[in-house]
C-alpha cells in the first residue's frame, strides 16, 4: 500500500468532540426511565455503533425505534447547545494540521440531526469538504459503508485516506474499507489488542495523533507493508 494520502476522514463522537459520556448518560437515564439498567455491557455494545437506536429500544421494550432516535438526539442537542459539550483538547491542532495538506470530512454514526448542531457549535463545517452521517447509508459502522460513500464523495481512493477514530466499530469499519487507520482509543477497555492491530498507529491523545499524521506529510514517500 502506498503512503500517498489525500484525504483525512473524522470520526466525530469520542475522536473530535468529548461526546462519549454524555451519550452514555443520556442512554443510561433513557434506559432507565423505561425499566432498564444501564451495564458496561449495554456500553460495550453501543460504543461506536450506529445501531444504538435499535438496541436501546429493545432493551427497553419500546416498538418505535424513531422516538428512541428523536428522544435522544434532542437530549444531546440540548447538550451541545448549552455549552456543556466541548472539543477534546488538541482536537483544533490535529484538524488544522489535516486540513491545511489535504481534504478533509467527517463518517459518524450519529443521526445527522446531532452531527449537524454538533459541527455547527463548534465552528467546524467550513473546513470540511464532506459529511456522513448515519441517515447517509443503509449500514453503518461497524459495517465499511460510511467511509467508501465519503471516499467516493470526495472523488478518492479509499487506500488514499486516513480514518481517524476512537472506537472498536469504527477501527474495524474504517479498516474494512480499506482505509489506513489513526486510532486514538476514548475507552481503552474497548480496543483489544486485535483491534489495536488493525491501526496503523495507535495514539493517547490528538496531540500525538498529531504529529503522527504531520510525519506522514512531511516524511519522505515509504511503501508500507500490511
Amino acid at each position: 500500500m502506498s503512503d500517498r494520502v489525500e484525504a483525512v476522514l473524522f470520526d466525530l463522537d469520542g475522536t473530535l468532540a468529548a461526546t462519549m459520556q454524555p451519550w452514555d448518560r443520556c442512554w443510561a437515564d433513557y434506559a432507565a426511565d423505561h425499566g432498564h439498567t444501564w451495564t458496561d455491557a449495554d456500553r460495550h455494545r453501543t460504543h461506536g455503533h450506529g445501531d444504538w437506536a435499535r438496541y436501546l429500544a429493545r432493551v427497553c421494550g419500546i416498538d418505535a425505534v424513531d422516538r428512541v432516535v428523536t428522544d435522544c438526539v434532542e437530549a444531546m442537542v440540548g447538550q451541545v447547545e448549552a455549552g456543556r459539550i466541548e472539543l477534546l483538547p488538541g482536537v483544533d491542532v490535529l484538524l488544522a494540521t489535516a486540513t491545511s495538506r489535504v481534504a478533509t470530512g467527517v463518517v459518524s454514526a450519529s443521526p445527522r440531526r446531532f452531527v449537524a448542531a454538533a459541527l455547527d457549535h463548534f465552528g467546524l463545517r467550513r473546513s470540511l469538504r464532506v459529511v456522513v452521517a448515519r441517515e447517509d447509508q443503509v449500514h453503518t459502522k461497524p459495517h465499511p459503508q460510511p467511509w467508501l460513500h465519503a471516499a467516493a464523495l470526495l472523488a478518492v481512493e479509499p487506500n488514499a485516506c486516513v480514518a481517524v477514530e476512537d472506537s472498536v466499530a469504527g477501527v474495524r469499519s474504517a479498516h474494512a474499507a480499506g482505509m489506513r487507520v489513526l486510532a486514538i482509543p476514548s475507552w481503552a477497555p474497548t480496543l483489544s489488542p486485535s483491534v489495536a492491530a488493525l491501526a496503523e498507529h495507535l495514539a493517547p491523545d490528538a496531540d500525538h495523533a498529531q504529529r503522527w499524521l504531520n510525519s506522514i506529510f512531511t516524511e519522505p514517500a515509504r511503501t508500507i507493508a500490511r
